[in-house]
């Protein structure tokens, strides 16, 4: 059955990239419609910074909806790109300039190595042959920080319901954009962590969520002033081994690792929910790097089975043995509360989040 499944993955990729082809070719001819980059933010250190970006050919102007169907259209348009394989791409970042071709799916991920990059934020220039240069930002992780954390998004810091399937697709497809509903205290207890480390402490999102949400997304935490960081998401469609995206455990587990082999002076922080697969995919993290986590959270999505509960109870009792609390927790406040106990915030920082989880 494996190599069935395995060879339809591989059949219907190769279909999906011929008609991605295609359409690419098709759209960049039309009047009206250029190629340009979609830069995402990326990550590094004083001498090398990884930055991704997305080749698409897109409206030059954008289409303006209104009327009833005016959500689901947008909504539906979050899921829909138009790739552009095979263009080059020169990325510029404090003045060392690199090359990098777009995959078949449009991405490009690309090293840029740089002298003495300070810590901070700084810009990226990515430029498409002779179009308009689009500015992306990269945050280099300061050498002095001690802390770092992890989130996952859907039900973590944004109300998505991916336990319930009817209100996930409503949220996700009939919902405003400016109508999401952050998660309580998840951005008062995130920019508590990070004055923890003197503001030092880089917040990392790691989501199966689409790269196509990511400018969304950023609009999202800006809006609601969860810490800006970098965000590691996954490509839906088929892979060559999967039809619509990797193994959340594997693609999770493995993205975190990365990141902890990366930056080897922190201990981190991940937070996740119970709805999906967060639990075993940072068990799985624990055991690969014991000693490299200060805690895991698991915030407690309804409705939850008994036997999910019993599983979660199960991982967490294994992680206490090996020296890492993993706490299935109801709220923001219970999160910060043990980030007290273990020295990581402070009283005023977990009042602060209790003000904001009691708030209507």
């Amino acid at each position: 059955m494996a190599d069935v499944r395995a060879a339809l993955a591989r059949a219907v990729t190769a279909l999906e990239r011929a008609v991605d082809r295609r359409v690419g070719d098709h759209l960049r001819q039309r009047p009206g419609w250029v190629v340009t980059v979609v830069p995402y933010v990326g990550h590094g250190t004083s001498s090398s910074v990884h930055v991704r970006a997305r080749v698409v050919a897109r409206r030059r102007v954008p289409r303006r909806r209104s009327g009833p169907a005016a959500v689901l259209l947008t909504g539906l348009s979050h899921y829909v790109s138009a790739e552009v394989a095979g263009e080059t791409v020169a990325i510029t970042l404090a003045g060392s300039q690199v090359h990098a071709t777009s995959d078949h799916e449009g991405y490009v991920d690309a090293t840029v190595t740089v002298p003495d990059l300070p810590s901070g934020w700084h810009p990226v220039e990515f430029r498409v042959g002779s179009t308009e240069v689009v500015t992306g930002r990269v945050l280099v992780v300061d050498l002095q920080a001690r802390l770092g954390v992890v989130s996952d998004i859907d039900d973590t810091v944004v109300h998505t319901g991916l336990t319930r399937v009817a209100e996930a697709v409503r949220t996700s497809l009939l919902v405003a954009e400016d109508e999401r509903r952050p998660i309580a205290g998840a951005s008062e207890l995130y920019t508590a962590l990070v004055e923890a480390d003197a503001g030092r402490a880089p917040v990392f999102y790691v989501s199966t969520g689409a790269w196509n949400l990511h400018t969304v997304l950023e609009r999202f935490m800006s809006r609601h002033r969860l810490p800006v960081g970098p965000m590691l998401m996954t490509d839906w469609g088929p892979g060559g081994t999967w039809l619509l995206r990797e193994d959340s455990i594997a693609f999770k587990s493995r993205t975190v690792i990365g990141l902890i082999d990366e930056y080897p002076q922190l201990r981190w922080v991940l937070v996740g929910d119970s709805g999906q697969r967060d639990p075993e995919a940072y068990a799985a993290v624990a055991r690969a790097r014991p000693g490299r986590l200060h805690a895991i959270y698991i915030r407690v999505v309804p409705p939850q089975a008994p036997a999910r509960s019993q599983r979660v109870r199960e991982l967490a009792g294994e992680l206490a043995t090996r020296g890492t609390p993993m706490l299935l927790v109801r709220d923001s406040v219970a999160a910060a509360e043990h980030a007290q106990s273990i020295g990581l915030v402070d009283t005023t920082q977990v009042e602060l989040v209790r003000r904001a989880v009691s708030e209507p």
